[in-house]
C-alpha cells in the first residue's frame, strides 16, 4: 500500500487520545476544505462510496488532500469495498470504514501506519466486538441511516454514556448532530469526538462555512466546559 508520509498518517492517533476530535465529513472543494482547517477541525472526510450526494473521486480527494497542511488530518469514507479498491491501495491518508466489512478485511486493509476508524449502527452488540479487536483505532456510532441527518434518541445516548467508559477505544458521535444539538450530546455522552456532515448542510451535500464554524466552536465549548466539571 502506498504511504506519502507516515508521519502525516500517524498523527491522528494522538489526537484522538490527546484532544477532543472534531471531524468534518463530506468535503468536496478546496475552499470548504480550507474553512474547517481556519476553524479548527481535527479531521475531514472523503466520501468515496458510491449513493451518496456527497461522494467524490479519489483522484479529486487526493487533490484537495495535497492542499492542505499536515496538522490537518484526511480520511477516506469508504463502503464494502473490494481488496484491490484505489481508496485502499492509493490513498495515504486514515480510512472510515462504513459498511458490513468484517474485522478480518479491515485488519488486512488496514496496512502499518494507517489510521482506521469503524463506524457502526447496529447497537451495543457490534460496538462491543469491534471495541475487542486491533483492526480499528476509532469507534464511530453513527445514526441508523448514515447520512441522512437523523439523529440519535436520549435513550440510545444514555446508554451510549454508561458504555463509553467501558470501552478501549475511543468514540466517535455521529449522526443527526448539529451546531444546536452537539454541545447537549457531548455534556451526555462525553465521547472522544463528534463527526459531522449533514449537520452543516445548507443543501443534501452543500456544506456551508457558517455553519462549519458554529459547529467546531460549539463542540469544543461543550467538551471544554465538561472537562471542567
Amino acid at each position: 500500500m502506498m504511504n506519502r508520509d507516515s508521519q502525516f498518517v500517524a498523527k491522528p492517533f494522538q489526537k484522538i487520545e490527546q484532544r477532543f476530535f472534531v471531524k468534518i465529513c463530506g468535503i468536496r472543494d478546496i475552499q470548504i476544505a480550507h474553512v474547517c482547517v481556519d476553524a479548527g477541525a481535527d479531521a475531514i472526510g472523503f466520501v468515496l462510496a458510491d449513493g451518496s450526494p456527497r461522494s467524490i473521486s479519489l483522484e479529486r480527494a487526493i487533490e484537495i488532500q495535497s492542499d492542505l497542511p499536515q496538522t490537518m488530518s484526511s480520511i477516506a469514507v469508504v463502503r464494502n469495498p473490494s481488496p484491490q479498491d484505489l481508496a485502499l491501495t492509493m490513498w495515504s491518508g486514515g480510512i472510515q470504514f462504513h459498511g458490513d466489512e468484517s474485522i478480518d478485511f479491515v485488519q488486512r486493509a488496514r496496512g502499518s501506519s494507517r489510521m482506521v476508524i469503524k463506524a457502526i449502527n447496529a447497537g451495543v452488540e457490534e460496538i462491543l466486538k469491534w471495541d475487542s479487536t486491533s483492526a480499528i483505532d476509532a469507534l464511530l456510532v453513527d445514526g441508523s441511516a448514515a447520512g441522512s441527518g437523523q439523529s440519535h434518541d436520549s435513550a440510545w445516548l444514555e446508554q451510549l454514556a454508561a458504555l463509553r467508559p467501558t470501552l478501549k477505544k475511543p468514540l466517535i458521535l455521529a449522526g443527526g448532530l448539529t451546531p444546536e444539538n452537539v454541545g447537549a450530546a457531548i455534556k451526555l455522552v462525553k465521547p472522544a469526538g463528534v463527526d459531522v456532515s449533514s449537520g452543516v448542510e445548507i443543501a443534501r451535500g452543500v456544506k456551508d462555512a457558517g455553519l462549519i464554524r458554529a459547529f467546531i466552536a460549539a463542540a469544543r465549548e461543550a467538551n471544554d466546559s465538561s472537562a471542567s466539571n
